[in-house]
């Protein structure tokens, strides 16, 4: 019997110093999370949960440690129940932060879709003479013209195909690039309204095949404002594209 009340004893004893500890070694954490919060999420009600949430743990913490130290004598199975309440606020800080990312991404689904799942694309159309070409001598069976945050797509259905996508650049363009998750693997270089490759945006290659959708971005910084092409050709799997200009 007394070995038994000893042992709950050093139990308590024990809880009391590492929830202490635990309490004041996590006020400057707890603090800077506070200070520098930046949550991506549109729904306070979501942020004020997880930042009251992580404020409460080391005030938890050490109250509990408190508490255990004032009821350990006389209330033992008090103090055994007070030795648990730390973990209340790490259940909460995990909802907190679940609750955040679920606002965050709007229906509760995370996954970014691909262009081809968002729809509503321009599609490639029959070419206007004269075709610029760059000098690769592959016969262009598709134009179009692409507009800031539209999506344009096209099927380049053999390696001698190419598609040319007309663009107007005042400023930087941010380009993306997606295969069609099978086997395409698009390539691409830039032309300007003469039709010579841009230094620095000869072919490249793009997003290959490889089972699942990819995609390839890049960063073009015209030389002067004006009018530009965007080359796509396939020299290794034709196939589906689509791509999309920011």
């Amino acid at each position: 019997m007394i070995i038994e009340k000893v042992k709950k004893l050093n139990w308590l004893n024990i809880a009391s110093i590492l929830w202490g500890v635990a309490g004041f070694l996590c006020i400057i954490p707890a603090g800077t999370v506070i200070v520098f919060f930046d949550s991506p999420s549109p729904n306070w009600d979501a942020n004020y949960f997880f930042i009251y949430s992580v404020i409460s743990f080391p005030i938890v913490c050490i109250g509990s440690s408190l508490g255990i130290l004032f009821l350990k004598n006389k209330y033992k199975k008090s103090a055994s129940y007070v030795s648990l309440l730390p973990v209340l606020p790490l259940i909460l800080i995990y909802v907190g932060s679940n609750w955040m990312s679920l606002a965050s991404c709007g229906k509760f689904d995370c996954r970014i879709p691909t262009m081809q799942e968002q729809g509503n694309a321009t599609h490639v159309a029959k070419c206007a003479l004269p075709v610029l070409d760059g000098g690769d001598g592959l016969e262009t069976t598709g134009c179009g013209v692409l507009e800031v945050g539209i999506t344009a797509a096209g099927i380049i259905s053999s390696t001698s195909e190419a598609h040319n996508w007309q663009f107007s650049a005042q400023n930087g363009i941010f380009f993306s690039i997606e295969n069609d998750g099978n086997k395409s693997c698009p390539q691409y270089s830039i032309l300007d309204s003469s039709g010579s490759i841009m230094e620095g945006f000869e072919v490249s290659t793009g997003s290959c095949g490889s089972g699942m959708t990819s995609t390839v971005s890049f960063y073009f910084d015209p030389p002067t404002n004006g009018t530009y092409i965007l080359r796509l050709i396939m020299p290794k799997t034709p196939g589906a594209y689509w791509l999309k200009i920011e």
